[in-house]
């Protein structure tokens, strides 16, 4: 897989790590920027079709190119990035258990707004999560619909 054949990287994933999923391997990591996304969150991809770690670009199955950062651990990585890892991975990961007394989908989500709308992230406390939600709603829906940001 080369620049002349790939394009330019639609995605960048730092940190990532490669999982094994129902006999696939995906990618899961922080992507910075992902067109369906909006970036600034946690995704796995579907599945690797070409990983060429030297040259830090992979290619999956649906055709997205990712730009590739540090390559971690599972353990590495931050209680966001675990928390996002069970869940958008659990298949692969067992039945353990996901820690914390918040509604771990919720919190991952309010800590993505968070860092799309510039303001502070929620520690992992159901209020916190709650007050983020519906203090900045309508500004997070604001910005998905592509109308910007109105003041806080």
């Amino acid at each position: 897989m080369g620049p002349a054949d790939d394009g330019p990287a639609a995605a960048g994933l730092d940190p990532w790590i490669v999982l094994e999923l129902g006999g696939d391997e995906v990618l899961f990591g922080f992507a910075a920027r992902h067109p369906a996304t909006g970036g600034l969150s946690w995704v796995r991809s579907s599945p690797v079709a070409e990983l060429d770690q030297a040259a830090g670009r992979a290619r999956t199955a649906s055709g997205r190119v990712y730009a590739l950062g540090r390559r971690a651990a599972p353990g590495e990585l931050d209680e966001e990035g675990r928390t996002a890892l069970r869940l958008l991975a659990a298949e692969s990961l067992g039945p353990e258990p996901l820690p914390g007394d918040v509604d771990d989908a919720r919190w991952v989500s309010a800590r993505k707004w968070a860092r799309r709308l510039g303001v502070d992230a929620p520690p992992r406390d159901r209020a916190a999560v709650g007050r983020l939600l519906r203090r900045h709603g309508e500004r997070h829906l604001a910005l998905r619909a592509g109308r910007g940001l109105g003041p806080c």
